[in-house]
């Protein structure tokens, strides 16, 4: 079962670059492990970037960044309007790239009729005939349940939603004519400009901040970073 975060640490150098040309920024807010983007990969990343310190959570194993130039520092020490925020990451506006991508692997392709309740509720009914991907991703793995019936996904070309009541492991997507087979990846949320769905396209979806989103995605993916 393939369920992988990739974190484009070029897209938060690069945001790091506009930011501290703009004079905005002083120091890297790394809390929540980065936003869940992996504060020890971020850190290293920005090392060299020129930054007064990194503002890292006070339950943070320290020893993991001692070998880094960069000082470690708490929030309450730092002015807060020289922090960088989710900007370094693309999680406040479409101005910055945003750099995590989370997809996760189609399990099965179901045909169903017309009138067939989705997922416990039945808070979705198929309108017509059609096609439901089963994706082997939930909310016990991070993945927030007001998502339901309203955030968008990528399957091959094809953008759609997931619908019906999102479970501990798994939500459906009605395909509407995409093509799909098991073993299939379903991308949650990525990199707008390659045509997926941006993580802030799930904020509006679900009315939770892209910070918060991106944080409470669960250690038990696959992580890569580029």
């Amino acid at each position: 079962m393939r369920r992988r975060i990739h974190i484009d640490l070029r897209a938060i150098r690069e945001n790091s670059t506009r930011l501290l040309g703009s004079e905005t920024a002083s120091y890297a807010d790394l809390r929540a492990d980065a936003y869940g983007h992996g504060a020890v990969r971020v850190a290293e990343a920005l090392d060299a970037e020129g930054y007064e310190g990194f503002i890292v959570s006070p339950e943070m194993d320290r020893a993991s960044l001692l070998h880094l130039s960069t000082p470690l520092l708490h929030a309450d020490a730092v002015n807060s309007d020289r922090t960088t925020g989710g900007s370094l990451f693309g999680l406040t506006d479409r101005a910055y790239r945003p750099a995590m991508r989370v997809s996760a692997e189609i399990l099965a392709v179901k045909d169903v009729e017309a009138g067939e309740g989705v997922s416990y509720g039945y808070s979705y009914v198929t309108p017509q005939r059609t096609q439901l991907a089963l994706v082997g991703i939930g909310y016990a793995h991070g993945v927030v349940r007001r998502a339901s019936n309203t955030a968008p996904v990528l399957i091959g070309e094809a953008t759609r939603t997931i619908v019906g009541a999102i479970s501990m492991d798994q939500f459906s997507v009605d395909l509407l004519g995409a093509p799909a087979q098991p073993g299939d990846l379903t991308i949650l949320f990525g990199d707008p400009a390659a045509g997926e769905p941006s993580i802030l396209d799930w904020q509006h979806a679900t009315g939770i901040r892209a910070a918060a989103i991106a944080s409470r995605m669960s250690p038990r993916f696959e992580r890569s970073y580029t």
